[in-house]
């Protein structure tokens, strides 16, 4: 038997979403685990995220969610308790984003969660477990736009502008990329130059300002490179505003889903569009992104990034962000206390 295979709890405490005839209803109530398999990991959660996908599940939005009752939660962290494979992982600090967690099976927000072991990232040593999810998935999707812009040749001293930048998305690739000394206009509709300026930010201007004139295939070009974490129409107008051989990296789609473009962006100024997906990210390629993370690539004030909450005000945070008043990340603690001993 597995070190710990024994301690397996049927259930956890968990934030379940659930749809009735009355509406959705969301409870913090007991909620089975589902069976372990071979190679999954119990995972007692420190910490979980709200992302845009969970807020909404919470709304009971269609298309997200597998089932119903559902616990979300696509980010994690916490101690691995016990394991049906490998007993080395046992005591470990771990995350994990994406995959399938919180969409195909239950996610992080709840005291425990089973987790494949492919899907499992070890946290780096200098980063805190409360620090991985202040990342979570949003780090992890600001490194993959960071290092599409850097692979496409843009170096520091460069002009790049990052779009909904005081989003979770958008204000960890602004502190990113400003911490690799690249010149960054962050594109925000909130009031939060201060808070942009805080985090990196060479230059704050409203999203008003990207767009161009009707009819106009191109016009003067600004940034070397780009990173539109919204969506829609302003994509457009940003494409024709990139300068020669630069990169465009797309992660977002909470302003819209389509935009419409020509050809000659692409044809008179090379520009390369880089879509970014960061839910089936290789498992070897998010151990190397991490170890950026973790090192050069942290910014400097990572606490400013995140507001941390209870488990009961995901309602609430979750409505914050979905109404586009919500600045930076929301982490969200699990009130449970750590496992005896667990290191968090």
């Amino acid at each position: 038997m597995t070190p710990g295979e024994g301690q397996w709890p049927a259930h956890c405490r968990a934030f379940v979403v659930d749809k009735t005839a009355g509406g959705v209803l969301c409870a913090i109530r007991a909620h089975p685990l589902p069976p372990a398999g071979d190679g999954d990991l119990l995972i007692r959660v420190a910490f979980s995220a709200l992302n845009y996908k969970d807020a909404l599940v919470v709304r009971g939005a269609r298309g997200i969610a597998c089932a119903y009752p559902h616990v979300p939660g696509i980010d994690a962290a916490g101690v691995v308790v016990a394991s049906r494979g490998r007993a080395d992982w046992v005591g470990q600090r771990v995350l994990v984003t994406g995959f399938g967690f919180g969409v195909d099976r239950p996610g992080g927000f709840a005291d425990y969660a089973v987790v494949p072991q492919d899907w499992v990232i070890p946290i780096p040593a200098s980063l805190s477990t409360l620090d991985s999810m202040i990342f979570g998935t949003a780090g992890l999707t600001a490194g993959l736009c960071a290092q599409a812009l850097i692979d496409g040749g843009v170096q520091a001293g460069d002009a790049v502008l990052v779009t909904g930048a005081t989003g979770a998305v958008g204000s960890q690739t602004v502190a990113i990329l400003a911490a690799q000394g690249l010149r960054v206009t962050a594109a925000s509709r909130k009031a939060a130059t201060a808070y942009l300026q805080g985090i990196g930010a060479h230059e704050v201007c409203l999203p008003d300002s990207l767009a161009t004139p009707a009819g106009k295939a191109l016009v003067r070009a600004r940034w070397r490179g780009a990173v539109d974490t919204v969506g829609g129409k302003a994509i457009e107008d940003i494409l024709k505003q990139i300068h020669e051989d630069g990169v465009f990296a797309l992660c977002g789609m909470a302003g819209g889903t389509h935009f419409s473009t020509s050809v000659f962006p692409f044809i008179l100024r090379g520009v390369r569009l880089a879509g970014i997906d960061s839910v089936r990210v290789p498992i070897a390629r998010r151990h190397a992104l991490w170890q950026k993370l973790a090192g050069p690539w942290r910014p400097a004030h990572l606490a400013d990034l995140a507001t941390i909450v209870p488990l009961s005000e995901v309602p609430t945070m979750a409505e914050r962000l979905l109404s586009g008043t919500q600045i930076g990340r929301v982490v969200v603690r699990m009130e449970a206390a750590p496992a005896p001993g667990a290191a968090l």
